[in-house]
């Protein structure tokens, strides 16, 4: 009885112990990545992020963004005034949400915000005026069931903090590589900078845009459509980056759309004649239809 007792007391321990070691938190943003951007375009507005936790938490799980280089076990053992707190996830609702659910954060909030300046200097806030490039970290903890099966005074961390950009920095412009001429239409083909994710073609008929296309820089090519066929356009190209930002605009191409014909407009073209049925002139419908009966007929003779 002695032995079975221990063995019970031992898997029991073992459990608990297995059950404190999976306890694992993850942030990501809603691409599911390590990081994610924001820029002026966000300021006054929310963005989102990806909350996720396996196992029995046994606390809250507390959120804050800081501008420190690490994580550390709470928001207030961060640097002072390097911290945004979020409002934290009841046990009761990250259950209820199955361990997993989406938070969101005000971007005019984030820590490298300040009401006043260093040293009594300017403030800095949430706009495009100000070139800021920075990088804060969203940082999560919570607590796990100790050896016993109580709730244990160790802190469990998001195993990587997720990394949020801010950056009003315009990226490099693009280069417009080539132009085709299409039917009511332009394919540009376009350079983009490394530090761009997008890039906007603009359509331009006496200094007046008439048409846009955006595009994500692994189409390599844009095409700008609802043109007038053998118009003149002056073309501007912009780069977009993860935040937002636009750049100065690449703005030396010009394109004159071209009205395109197909195989039998090309051959009624050049001098072509629509044939009848029972032509024997040379006609391309008449030719093409004889051609398809004699290889019929040659191939019936062969089977038979």
């Amino acid at each position: 009885m002695r032995n079975l007792l221990l063995t019970a007391t031992v898997l029991l321990s073992s459990a608990a112990f297995g059950q404190t070691g999976s306890l694992q938190i993850t942030v990501q943003s809603l691409a599911n990545t390590p990081a994610m951007s924001v820029g002026p375009n966000s300021c006054g507005q929310t963005s989102a992020f990806n909350w996720r936790v396996v196992g029995t938490p046994c606390a809250e799980l507390a959120l804050w963004i800081t501008t420190d280089s690490d994580c550390r076990d709470t928001a207030s053992a961060q640097t002072a005034g390097s911290v945004y707190s979020l409002p934290s996830i009841s046990v009761s609702d990250i259950n209820a949400a199955s361990g997993s659910g989406q938070k969101t954060f005000e971007v005019s909030r984030l820590p490298i915000f300040t009401s006043s300046g260093s040293d009594g200097g300017t403030a800095v806030t949430c706009s495009a005026d100000v070139e800021i490039e920075s990088t804060m970290r969203l940082c999560a903890s919570t607590k796990s069931l100790d050896f016993y099966g109580q709730c244990s005074s160790n802190v469990v961390k998001a195993s990587t903090p997720l990394e949020i950009s801010y950056d009003t920095k315009r990226p490099g412009a693009p280069t417009i590589e080539s132009v085709a001429a299409l039917d009511k239409a332009l394919k540009v083909t376009v350079d983009a900078p490394d530090d761009a994710v997008q890039v906007k073609v603009v359509a331009l008929l006496e200094g007046a845009q008439v048409s846009s296309k955006t595009e994500g820089v692994d189409r390599n090519a844009v095409t700008v459509e609802d043109l007038v066929n053998d118009k003149t356009y002056q073309l501007e190209a912009y780069s977009i980056d993860g935040a937002g930002n636009v750049s100065l605009a690449f703005a030396t191409a010009k394109g004159t759309p071209t009205r395109t014909l197909g195989f039998y407009e090309q051959y009624r073209e050049s001098g072509g004649e629509e044939m009848g049925c029972g032509a024997t002139g040379g006609g391309f419908a008449g030719g093409a239809l004889l051609a398809a009966l004699g290889f019929w007929l040659f191939s019936r003779r062969n089977r038979s």
